[in-house]
């Protein structure tokens, strides 16, 4: 088994990080896409591209399937990033 020095596991650990959030934005970006019939607009997707909290991210993929339509999504994305701290 090859030895791994800590700069190697970080990085490592650093794009597992950017695959999981990658994941976690085009999740959410589906379930848009499928619930509202491709008619997700252009400022949603940026602002959700732009996203970098998977907890955010995972309340947003309830919320895609839960609103009724992209106003309610709408309203509960800008209520998160208002939340957030970063």
């Amino acid at each position: 088994m090859p030895y791994i020095t800590s700069a190697e596991r970080i990085g490592i650990e650093k794009g597992q990080d950017i695959g999981q959030l990658n994941e976690a934005r085009e999740m959410v970006l589906d379930a848009l896409d499928i619930k509202f019939s491709n008619n997700v607009p252009a400022d949603i997707r940026k602002l959700i591209k732009d996203l970098n909290n998977r907890i955010m991210l995972r309340k947003l993929h309830k919320s895609s399937i839960q609103s009724k339509d992209i106003e309610e999504f709408r309203k509960t994305l800008e209520e998160l990033t208002a939340q957030d701290p970063a």
